[in-house]
């Protein structure tokens, strides 16, 4: 069995050059872990979900000893990468604790007007979301946890945000891209990493 390390990983959303994660970051270091942005290039979804992934496993690669497992916090396609890792490059072996921030798990009504390969991916009823959805319970292992808003006007249905295995926690977050700088939700991340640890 691998040892868990300190390190977590934060994956932001499409369009996202990681300014929404620098709080929750900031917060994961206050509590000794080793915190770190992930940037994908190039995270408008361009070449679809598995050129992001790819990526996600070549810095975890780099980052967390071999030895160790490490943890990940993916913000709206930022957990659809995340779990593109973990349950088709062979992250689950490498990830002992993952948690998704509005990510649209079950696709999202406005990706249809994304004409390219990672919006047709995350649209509903996708073959890609399909297919990691067929397989969701191999996510066990790493205690997933989904955070979500019913006020998210971004992620439709919102409640494509909420895993179908796992804890989750609502909180009233007016609009999607506010999630990850939500005090109550970097507060819910940072107890579920520090009780991870323990």
């Amino acid at each position: 069995m691998k040892a868990q390390s300190d390190v977590a990983l934060l994956i932001p959303g499409i369009f996202d050059r990681g300014h929404s994660m620098l709080l929750m970051q900031q917060a994961l270091k206050d509590a000794g872990f080793s915190a770190h942005y992930i940037h994908l290039r190039y995270n408008s979804g361009w070449h679809g979900m598995e050129h992001l992934s790819l990526q996600l496993k070549h810095q975890v690669d780099a980052l967390v000893a071999k030895h160790e497992t490490c943890a990940i916090v993916g913000f709206s396609m930022g957990g659809i990468v995340a779990r593109h890792y973990l349950q088709v490059l062979g992250g689950i072996e490498r990830v002992h604790k993952f948690i998704s921030i509005s990510s649209p798990h079950f696709g999202s009504l406005w990706a249809g007007f994304l004409p390219y390969k990672g919006g047709r991916q995350l649209r509903i009823g996708s073959d890609f979301l399909n297919a990691l959805n067929s397989d969701v319970q191999c996510l066990s292992c790493t205690a997933p946890v989904s955070i979500w808003t019913r006020y998210d006007i971004t992620i439709v249905p919102h409640t494509s945000s909420r895993l179908p295995i796992g804890e989750y926690y609502e909180f009233p977050v007016k609009l999607h891209r506010w999630m990850p700088f939500d005090r109550e939700v970097i507060a819910a991340v940072t107890g579920e990493l520090v009780r991870a640890r323990n």
